[in-house]
């Protein structure tokens, strides 16, 4: 069962002016698995804050619904076990690292001792022990971004959701985000954000949506080492005439010939593969090469891209 599913969800806007319709996202479908890292990737302009303001409740979707364990998101039940680090995270400013911390541990329902022992818990693993004292308006943007996390999970949800975490951070502060996020998903926790950077969602996710226009044109399975899923590209040598046409049917022939040293096919998935190399073996050939034909993120994405025109 999906931990949260959000169905055809759809939101539209009148102009302020012309009362045209404005339509910020259009029949969009995601649904989270337990324990997974998800991906939100599109330009600017393509409504992945508003596709994350209506998962959370935050907006009401002109179509659809969201259910999170199948729940209604509008419910506070199902939102509580949520937690939230919006874009631009305002704090007010005159509190303590301190003093926030805890405010939110107590807006969250965690009280008492449970709650001194979370915030100092989170205050070492955040490296916000030299920061407690100071202001919110004192802190530079990385640090900022580490408290808006701590509040997000100091309740220790099941979902997390994080909008544009790594948003104006250095590569240091982008590293440690990147690693702060692996560790909630090696934890169990659920993780969903949106990002514009590409290699960080692409190394961290095991699925992401593309979202473009405001559609998701494409939920892209992250394949992890060893798990390709195809096609790829086969390179064998020392095969008898006979075995030719049994490997062009699983696949199609890129290169080669009856008298040449190698041949190259390209299988369409992993049990063609599977199956061309036990006719290669069974024929005592070689195989000299099996190379995956994985298309990257970034080439999923600006295939795309190119491809948008603006939403009427």
């Amino acid at each position: 069962m999906a931990l949260l599913e959000a169905v055809g969800l759809s939101k539209h806007y009148r102009h302020n002016w012309t009362l045209r319709p404005i339509r910020v996202l259009e029949d969009v479908s995601i649904s989270l698995r337990p324990g997974e890292v998800f991906g939100l990737i599109g330009p600017n302009g393509a409504g992945k804050t508003t596709t994350v303001k209506l998962m959370l409740g935050l907006l009401r979707p002109s179509r659809g619904q969201v259910l999170f364990d199948g729940l209604p998101v509008t419910l506070p039940r199902a939102r509580s076990r949520m937690g939230f680090l919006p874009e631009q995270p305002y704090f007010y400013d005159y509190l303590t690292v301190d003093e926030t911390l805890h405010f939110y541990a107590q807006l969250a329902g965690v009280a008492g001792a449970e709650r001194r022992r979370r915030v100092a818990a989170l205050v070492e693993r955040l490296q916000l022990g030299p920061f407690l004292r100071r202001t919110m308006r004192q802190l530079s943007k990385g640090n900022l971004q580490r408290v808006g996390i701590a509040q997000a999970i100091i309740h220790r949800p099941q979902l997390a959701i994080l909008d544009e975490p790594m948003s104006g951070l250095d590569p240091t502060g982008r590293k440690e985000m990147r690693d702060l996020i692996a560790e909630l998903h090696d934890e169990g926790m659920t993780v969903i954000f949106s990002s514009h950077i590409l290699p960080d969602t692409e190394a961290l996710c095991d699925r992401v949506a593309i979202l473009v226009a405001g559609r998701v044109r494409e939920v892209v399975e992250m394949a992890r080492s060893g798990e390709a899923a195809g096609p790829f590209a086969l390179t064998a040598s020392a095969l008898p005439a006979a075995v030719l046409p049994q490997l062009q049917q699983l696949g199609h022939q890129l290169g080669g010939s009856a008298s040449g040293p190698q041949w190259s096919f390209r299988l369409p998935d992993r049990p063609a593969l599977q199956r061309a190399v036990a006719l290669i073996a069974a024929a005592n050939g070689f195989v000299e090469s099996i190379t995956p034909e994985q298309p990257s993120l970034e080439e999923r994405y600006l295939a795309y891209v190119g491809d948008a025109t603006p939403s009427p």
